[in-house]
């Protein structure tokens, strides 16, 4: 480990960043841990060390080992499993993310593969990223947080990204954050928690019912409902599953009058009971 002059200084600076706050953090977990993903903001995961289960949204559990990394879209419901002692890179996307000043993400969808489907996606870690990123460990071990840096090493991530990766890894990859249904679908990640109907939401998108279930199929590929469907169903695993919450404060957090409401959710969509699924995870 390097020695990081004038430690108070940087510590007090306004501009430094505690792990909490970073745009980077290094995270280290042992195995047998479950833990859920800040997805707060568009996340990139770099495993450089040991072997994870990832489940994600609607995706199945995917096995990400060392030596590849994943993008975890903003507000999704994800969270791993750590098979093998763990140590990865966790990089929040900025919203305008750019690959270089003359080329952005919103030039890659002419390069998605005709019929395309996304499927939660790998890419191996190459040689020149190794290097930036085995360094940025050092950097951050030595406890480098300003938020300079962080920026800094973001746009210095997606310059290396841009050089090392084919446009069609990259469209592929990044499928979810881009298109020209971007704004309707941060929109919908901002509000769905909040609405009780698809009247309510098309009300707060300021357009009819009928218009907006037809452009939220354009953006998502399914109904409205149905997609809020999973994500509840999602949410109510990932919190039976790893968190402490009681079953009635789960009912309640969901809008659920009930817990036999509740119950009844989750036999159709989970194909269990509350009290079963948190059992089955915490034998």
């Amino acid at each position: 480990m390097g020695i990081l002059l004038y430690p108070e200084e940087h510590h007090s600076c306004l501009n430094y960043r505690v792990p909490q706050t970073a745009g980077i953090r290094l995270m280290h977990f042992p195995q047998g841990m479950r833990q859920v993903i800040d997805t707060t903001l568009s996340t990139l995961i770099f495993v450089l060390e040991g072997k994870v289960l990832v489940t994600s949204d609607n995706s199945h559990q995917v096995l990400h080992t060392a030596g590849y990394f994943s993008l975890q879209t903003r507000k999704s419901s994800t969270y791993i499993q750590v098979l093998e002692d763990c140590t990865f890179l966790n990089c929040h996307s900025p919203h305008d993310l750019t690959l270089c000043d003359r080329f952005t993400v919103q030039q890659l969808p002419q390069y998605i593969p005709k019929d395309f489907h996304y499927r939660f996606t790998l890419l191996p870690i190459r040689p020149r990223l190794r290097e930036y990123l085995t360094n940025l460990r050092h950097l951050l071990e030595d406890g480098l947080g300003c938020v300079h840096f962080h920026e800094l090493k973001i746009r210095e991530l997606y310059i290396l990204l841009r050089a090392y990766y084919t446009k069609e890894e990259l469209a592929t990859f990044f499928y979810p954050l881009i298109g020209k249904n971007r704004d309707f679908r941060d929109f919908v990640y901002d509000n769905y928690r909040q609405i009780n109907s698809l009247t309510e939401f098309a009300e707060r998108a300021n357009t009819s019912l009928d218009t907006f279930k037809r452009r939220f199929k354009e953006a998502f590929g399914t109904s409205a409902h149905k997609w809020i469907t999973q994500r509840k169903a999602e949410h109510i695993m990932r919190d039976l599953t790893l968190t402490n919450m009681t079953i009635n404060e789960i009912a309640e957090e969901y809008r659920f009058s009930s817990v036999a409401y509740l119950t009844t959710f989750c036999r159709q969509h989970l194909g269990k009971t509350p009290q079963q699924i948190r059992n089955e995870a915490n034998p």
